[in-house]
């Protein structure tokens, strides 16, 4: 790997953390998107995101573990995973965020390489937060899906992540991806990214 990144924290922040390069571990993470104090960086807090981690599309292979998540995410029509009245961030004008604000954003505007094994990811812990996943194509938004869209994936080693609590793939939830990774159907669908997530131990009555 490139680098090892271990006790690390950030608070009030438009991006806890992005690795653009190749084979990151990323160890013992704490990111407080917004603490509740009042916003006091230039700009206006409803036009800053409040994101906690984002992928690439290409080359990652980073390994995340033991990281939490706090107050990360828009709350505004995002109550999957948390209902909680004050989850995530609404966009307020003193310590607010933007709306398209996630915990997770996966980078999907790239033709150009496969992902294949992206990333993994255990013991995550989100505290109060909205958005979870968010599938990012700053081109056109997913108009039109891409090569890295449609393959983008993720070990859940723990399950942690998904929310599923028990090891879990998690594969491209959009339309364009078509059956690619809805193997069974027990596999859960998640409205954020969207993304799909695949139970490893049912593998067996997979026949694998």
């Amino acid at each position: 790997g490139r680098m090892e990144i271990i006790h690390f924290e950030t608070h009030d922040v438009s991006l806890g953390l992005e690795a653009l390069e190749s084979g990151f571990a990323i160890h013992d993470l704490l990111v407080e998107c917004r603490s509740g104090e009042e916003w006091v960086m230039p700009g206006n807090p409803y036009d800053t995101s409040a994101d906690g981690f984002f992928w690439y599309d290409t080359g990652q292979e980073h390994i995340i573990t033991s990281a939490t998540f706090r107050n990360c995410g828009a709350r505004a029509n995002y109550d999957f995973y948390d209902s909680s009245p004050t989850r995530g961030c609404d966009t307020n004008s003193v310590n607010g965020c933007h709306s398209g604000s996630t915990v997770f954003g996966l980078l999907t505007h790239s033709d150009q390489f496969t992902p294949e094994l992206m990333q993994a990811t255990e013991g995550i812990t989100y505290e109060n937060c909205g958005r979870r996943f968010k599938l990012q194509d700053f081109v056109d938004q997913n108009a039109i899906s891409t090569v890295s869209g449609r393959n983008q994936n993720w070990v859940d080693i723990d399950g942690t992540a998904s929310g599923l609590n028990e090891p879990t793939l998690i594969g491209s939830g959009l339309s364009d991806a078509g059956h690619w990774w809805r193997v069974e159907d027990d596999v859960v669908e998640d409205p954020d990214g969207p993304l799909t997530f695949i139970r490893v131990n049912n593998g067996a009555e997979r026949g694998l």
